[in-house]
């Protein structure tokens, strides 16, 4: 194994934490994004020190200690956040969500046997190297999601983990191990009691994945369980899937077939506002927009933001749509500036009332009206030009 390049700011507490007496690992995520040639996004660390000696240790720094009655507390080196937490034994699950009492540890491994899945059980110090005590390192290579343990066990402790399970095997392209495998279908009625957002969470993920069609169509259970509108998937739609560009709007539109359908499960999984309009923007505008040529793409960007109609075009391409050039031109028209708005246009209301326009409702329509013109070309973006037209109109 390759030594794993730490950050700055987890070398730094590594070593403060063991300047003071104290071990310290990196853990889980970092550690497994590392050892699959990733830059983690994050660094987490896991020590026996307990949460008032992390902050002892560093009372040079800023010290966030929101966690710390779970036992993390976060240290800011140099702008980078680092979780650090207290090696932990969790007491029972009464909740299938949360442990009733976290008891702290002096020892890694009781802090490793504690965690969700092999790949993300493995600690790494940059002398003592790593401590992989449930074959992670062996299981990433395999490309394998395995439980910690017993997998029904650890899915009835939390439920989440059984959408982290199959989450993690699409972001990374893997497959389920077969026991937890089975433990996921055995288990998928546990979803019922996980908060909708943090499924929300999840399932947005997996969708972003490099295998969501792969595990949409493996595990039926699961997802009939927490989005029954887009079960059964048609084999067709899968195949979309498999090759749609990585925009969670473009995504969820390829598996839903109605507006009502999308509204109804977006609302239940507590999707913004903004991302609901977009999908539900996306499934009403594929059924009725017909003319793709720089005219047409115009009329769009009067309506829509440049990104919707982005996504339109990717949409459609997904779908099979002839859009020929469209995706260029699209550029082309950004690039040119070319005006597709009130707010780009070279006139505004008072100068429409400079001309003796009166104030009110026919400034506002004449100026919808030289906006129309100038989208489809037949009217110069010019102030000269348009205050013309405008006298014109006005008669």
């Amino acid at each position: 194994m390759k030594p794993i390049s730490l950050s700055t700011g987890a070398s730094f507490a590594i070593g403060r934490l063991e300047s003071h007496g104290f071990d310290c690992y990196a853990v889980g995520g970092c550690v497994r994004d590392s050892l699959l040639g990733f830059a983690p996004h994050d660094w987490d660390l896991t020590t026996n020190a307990t949460p008032p000696e992390i902050v002892a240790a560093f009372s040079d720094c800023r010290v966030i200690e929101t966690g710390a009655k779970h036992g993390t507390v976060t240290v800011l080196y140099e702008k980078e956040p680092l979780e650090i937490t207290t090696f932990r034994k969790d007491g029972a699950y009464a909740d299938n969500r949360h442990p009733t009492s976290v008891t702290f540890s002096t020892s890694v491994e009781d802090d490793l046997s504690r965690r969700d899945f092999t790949v993300n059980a493995m600690a790494y110090h940059p002398k003592k190297g790593l401590v992989d005590l449930f074959g992670g390192q062996e299981d990433l290579a395999r490309g394998i999601i395995r439980c910690v343990g017993d997998a029904e066990t650890r899915f009835y402790e939390d439920g989440l983990r059984i959408l982290r399970a199959v989450r993690f095997a699409s972001a990374l392209g893997f497959t389920l191990e077969e026991n937890t495998a089975r433990a996921v279908r055995n288990c998928e009625h546990l979803l019922d009691g996980i908060a909708r957002e943090r499924i929300r969470e999840e399932w947005s993920k997996l969708l972003l994945g490099k295998t969501p069609a792969t595990i949409l169509r493996d595990y039926p259970e699961v997802f009939t369980r927490i989005l029954p509108e887009i079960m059964p998937v048609a084999p067709q739609t899968l195949d979309l899937l498999a090759s749609a560009p990585l925009d969670l709007p473009v995504r969820l539109a390829l598996l839903f077939d109605s507006s009502e359908k999308v509204q109804e499960a977006l609302a239940r999984l507590r999707y913004d506002n903004t991302t609901r309009e977009e999908v539900v923007a996306l499934l009403e505008l594929q059924k009725t927009v017909s003319d793709l040529t720089e005219i047409g793409l115009r009329r769009l960007l009067r309506s829509y933001s440049a990104k919707t109609v982005a996504r339109l075009l990717s949409l459609l391409e997904c779908k099979g749509t002839n859009i020929g050039d469209a995706t260029v031109a699209l550029q082309v028209i950004l690039a040119r500036g070319d005006c597709t708005s009130l707010q780009a246009l070279a006139v505004k209301g008072d100068d429409l009332i400079a001309l003796g326009i009166p104030a009110g409702k026919q400034v506002g329509a004449i100026l919808e009206t030289l906006l129309g013109r100038v989208i489809d070309g037949t009217l110069p973006n010019e102030k000269s030009a348009l205050l013309s037209a405008a006298t014109l109109l006005n008669k």
